[in-house]
């Protein structure tokens, strides 16, 4: 018989070790492209550095099923940052490791992970050492960051089923959930400026066809959806609870602004939601062929010829015709959907009423007066003749000199039955979410024909009146690109745009956080159209201002030149990009900063300013090449680096989480913070614990009463910070807006001759109608900046000092009850102030940073200068220009203007309370929702009472393991 020792011997020397490569695998779309991203909930690199345990459990499993044993496990990342983190583990087994064996180790691998993950599509391959990195998807930072929350709220939520310590998470769970909710409602918004014709929608349909869902996932991700027809009964919109959170995005973000909650759901959904119809089976056929010519691009070079993937393009021989006939907002969705807003009556009247005016200002010989811009009146002229044939059902050559004398009010004009139908209304397109490639193509047609009626395949004049009087579309589709929180906004081209293409241009700048500026070659030599218009615009101004809190992208797509067209084999002449590009940066920066008129750009606004060549074709050429996706994008990576497709995406995920730092510090703050043990004694906290653990009715006497004082003191700080928003307010602003009107009446005086026409006064475009060089918006209320520098100080410095008050007060309140009992138990008298402050200080300090706010509406210098800025169109259409407007008297609107100045002027003090007090009452009841439970008793008394139970237990009051591991979870980086 052996002996143990030969026995061993022999073991070790039969013992097989090998490294294997974990990675996230590149999967293919629908479209037969790979996918350059994946989510943050299916990566096993994300698993690995946010949840290791659960890993080297899963791992454990496998070992026991496979016999091969995990020794190590380790991330690691190339010199290359733009090449991501490999996993590599160490495998041993005391039987030979073959390819066999290997892949009955990713079988139970995925097994595992299926069925306690969601982690999935993961490449398995053994190494000959960990210099083996290869490329793998990319995962969005703002995903990222928000799958670390998600985590986090689920861990606690675990915890705060332990009965022990549920006070003490309680305020830090609630304070991730509305983190999380503030995430997801707030949008990034990205806005796409160009001229007509440079490639704005097909630069998206690329875009979106790569990273699309594929058929697998979204019939995953849609198998918990419910349509509105769905839903049980009728119920009321408040009394729907958790089951809104299956319907469909479309319908959930309708629901946000309806305002009677109180109404029927589906008495209120029926009118508005229209089913999408199935595609027939010749286009499902037909659309499996649409990219088939992408490879060839590659591989032979060349121009490609594809069909549009979900957005209308212009052909050839249309390119003269915007395809975006209003802004396109693109959100991320699970199902394919589409909100559509259609003008009221009153608004489609005021803008054909353009139409009557212009017709009487060219035969009163003013054509080409000074009163106008004459090369946007032409193009209005146009536009305006063929829209007021449409929704009025006048024949174009019936609308002779005549027929237009009998307007003269815009009330006048009689909109045909078929446009009454719909004006004002919603529309709700949803798919059913069982097949992608039905649901895509009946948004698309849907698009078409709201987008583009000459390309129409429906039966004529059907879509007509809808096309002329869209005001918005919504769009929801389930790309990856769009994942996270963005929100992107294709606008209408800068040139060849009529005033209210231009409108909707100048409305969309002033909402967006970040704008690609597309031109063919560089921004140096980009058009003038979109020049002015981005540098007058109101995001310009803002970013000018804080130049890190917007971002500029200079992308120049230049592939329709024969010179920037790459195939297989152009490596050297590809490179040569690196070099055009940074001179071609130079020479953008320098343009910019003579723009904006300074001598240069100052170190923080040129890292503001992102440049870039992007080839979007060869990207998507490659992503089609056949063969094994991993394999083709590490052969090929050489050619991805210089596309700038991936450059871009890192860029913005980059710019989107910047602006979310402060809110994971805030959270690391209170995952960190533990409690002083000053002015009090264990068997202080004992006693007090003792008493307040028992349910007497001495303890319910104490606590309904302490209550009751809390409420107090909540109610006199609501009064106090309304006195800020209204009566202090007053003395603030009232003589600066006297001297404002008495300015504005003198800018009246000294204009008013330069107004030939009462258009200038239509509502609809707020006082700053592009088709006339008088703007009104100009001449009064011109700069609200010295508004802004006297309302945003004195509410900076009155808010905190209330809260702060509002602390102090509650501190000595719950330290007066803890000193009270302590007397009553009969224990020496303490100071227990600084013992309760420290307590306290972390759910007080959250409800205040929740008052403030963190993302959606807060009390910040820029939402003071957004409602200055809506109560000046309010005031000037309210008091200016719609009674100007409705006069056919252009001597009598004048009249009526010079009357009303002071009055509109006055009047902005009491729009900016309206909206201050709409302000408070939305940053109150999130301030409540921080400082009381469920049953609505005071959270931090809660958590007093959790630190006393803390104290006494133990001398030393650590931090539960729990939550050091969420801080190190908080903390850690998206692994590239």
């Amino acid at each position: 018989m052996a002996t143990p020792s030969k026995r061993q011997k022999i073991q070790e020397e039969s013992t097989q070790c090998v490294w294997l490569r974990l990675c996230d695998a590149f999967i293919r779309t629908d479209g037969n492209l790979i996918c350059p991203i994946i989510k943050a909930e299916t990566s096993i690199r994300v698993l690995f550095r946010l949840q290791e345990k659960t890993l080297v459990i899963i791992l454990h499993k496998v070992y026991k099923e496979t016999g091969m044993k995990t020794q190590q496990i380790k991330l690691l990342k190339p010199l290359d940052t733009d090449l991501q983190g490999n996993l590599f583990i160490q495998c041993v087994s005391p039987y030979i490791i073959d390819r066999e064996k290997i892949n009955h180790f990713k079988e139970r691998l995925e097994f595992h992970f299926s069925k306690s993950t969601t982690v999935k599509n993961i490449s398995v391959d053994q190494v000959d050492s960990t210099e083996e990195i290869i490329q793998q998807p990319m995962i969005s930072e703002p995903d990222f960051e928000m799958h670390k929350l998600e985590i986090c709220y689920k861990t606690l939520s675990k915890i705060h089923s332990d009965l022990d310590k549920k006070d003490e998470v309680s305020f830090i769970m609630d304070s991730i959930k509305k983190m999380l909710d503030e995430f997801k409602e707030k949008y990034t918004r990205i806005g796409i400026l160009s001229q007509n014709g440079k490639g704005k929608s097909f630069l998206l349909n690329l875009l979106f066809l790569l990273t699309i869902d594929n058929e697998e996932e979204y019939q995953n991700n849609n198998k918990k959806i419910k349509l509105p027809k769905d839903i049980t009964g009728d119920p009321a919109i408040e009394e729907l609870g958790e089951t809104i959170n299956q319907l469909p995005d479309v319908v959930k973000d309708f629901l946000k602004t309806y305002e009677n909650k109180k109404d029927k759901f589906k008495t209120v959904m029926k009118p508005i939601c229209v089913e999408l119809k199935p595609a027939d089976a010749h286009a499902v056929e037909q659309s499996k062929n649409l990219f088939l010519s992408l490879p060839n691009y590659f591989k032979e070079g060349g121009r490609i010829d594809t069909e549009p993937f979900i957005l209308p393009q212009k052909s050839l021989d249309q390119s003269y015709d915007s395809t975006t006939k209003c802004i396109i907002h693109l959100r991320y969705g699970t199902v394919y959907q589409i909100k559509v807003d259609y003008f009221s009556s009153v608004d489609l009247k005021q803008q054909l009423f353009e139409f009557v005016l212009l017709s009487r200002n060219d035969k009163a010989d003013v054509k080409y007066g000074t009163g106008f811009n004459n090369h946007i009146k032409d193009k209005a002229y146009e536009c305006l003749q063929s829209r007021f044939g449409i929704l009025t059902d006048s024949n174009i050559s019936d609308i002779n000199e005549e027929a237009l004398q009998t307007f003269n009010l815009y009330s006048d004009i009689v909109l045909s039955e078929e446009v009454e139908k719909f004006a004002g209304r919603t529309e709700l397109y949803i798919g059913y979410g069982r097949n992608s490639t039905d649901d895509r193509l009946a948004v698309k047609a849907i698009l078409k024909d709201l987008t583009s009626p000459h390309n129409s395949d429906s039966e004529e004049g059907k879509w007509k009146y809808r096309v002329a009087a869209v005001k918005e579309i919504v769009v929801y589709l389930p790309s990856k690109l769009l994942y996270g929180g963005k929100e992107i906004l294709e606008m209408p081209g800068a040139d060849d745009s009529d005033a209210l293409a231009l409108d909707f241009i100048n409305k969309a700048l002033s909402k967006i956080d970040a704008v690609f500026v597309v031109s063919e070659f560089s921004f140096k030599i980009i058009e003038k159209e979109v020049k002015d218009i981005l540098i007058e615009s109101d995001f310009m101004q803002k970013w000018k201002k804080h130049p890190d809190r917007s971002a500029i992208m200079l992308l120049a797509y230049p592939e329709k030149n024969a010179n920037f067209q790459f195939k297989n084999g152009d490596r050297k002449k590809i490179e040569s990009l690196k070099i055009q590009e940074k001179q071609k940066r130079s020479k953008e920066l320098k343009e910019l900063s003579k723009l904006i008129g300074r001598p240069s750009l100052s170190k923080n606004m040129e890292a503001a300013v992102f440049t870039s060549y992007i080839l979007p074709v060869l990207h998507t050429s490659i992503h089609a090449q056949e063969g094994a996706p991993n394999q083709v994008i590490q052969e090929h990576a050489c050619f991805l680096k210089y596309t700038g497709i991936k450059q871009v995406i890192s860029h913005l995920d980059t710019f989107i989480s910047s602006a979310r730092k402060k809110n994971f510090q805030q959270l690391q703050k209170v995952l960190t913070t533990n409690t002083t043990k000053k002015g009090l004694l264990a068997e202080d906290a004992r006693a007090l614990i003792l008493l307040y653990d028992k349910k007497n009715e001495v303890k319910a006497l104490r606590e309904n009463e302490l209550f009751r004082q809390f409420e107090t003191l909540l109610s006199k700080l609501s009064k106090n910070l309304i006195t800020v928003y209204t009566s202090k307010l007053d003395g603030q602003v009232k003589g600066m807006l006297a001297e404002m009107a008495k300015e504005a009446d003198e800018k009246w005086e000294s204009n008013k001759e330069n107004i030939t026409s009462i258009g200038v006064f239509n509502p609809h475009f707020s006082g700053n109608h592009p088709t006339y060089k008088v703007k009104i918006a100009r001449i009064i209320l011109n700069n609200t900046d010295d508004l802004k520098s006297k309302i945003f100080p004195r509410l900076k410095s009155e808010i905190p000092k209330l809260l702060k008050m509002f602390k102090k007060d509650t501190v000595d309140l719950f330290a007066n009850e803890l000193n009270s009992v302590i007397d009553i138990v009969g224990h020496k008298k303490i100071s227990s102030r600084i013992f309760v402050e420290q307590s306290i200080q972390d759910v007080m300090s959250e409800a205040q940073q929740w008052y403030i706010g963190r993302i959606m509406q807060p009390i910040n210098e820029h939402t003071i200068e957004k409602y200055l800025k809506e109560s000046k169109k309010v005031i000037l259409r309210k008091h200016i220009l719609i009674p100007a407007y409705n006069q056919s008297d252009l001597n009598h609107a004048k009249q009526l203007v010079k009357q009303n100045i002071t009055k509109a002027v006055m009047a902005m003090k009491k729009e900016m309370q309206i909206r201050l007090s709409k302000l408070h009452d939305t940053r109150w009841r999130s301030f409540c929702s921080h400082l009381k439970t469920r049953n609505k008793t005071p959270k931090p008394w809660q958590v007093l009472l959790c630190k006393l139970r803390q104290f006494y237990e133990s001398e030393n009051t650590q931090q539960p393991d729990e939550l050091s591991a969420l801080l190190k979870l908080i903390t850690a980086n998206n692994p590239k």
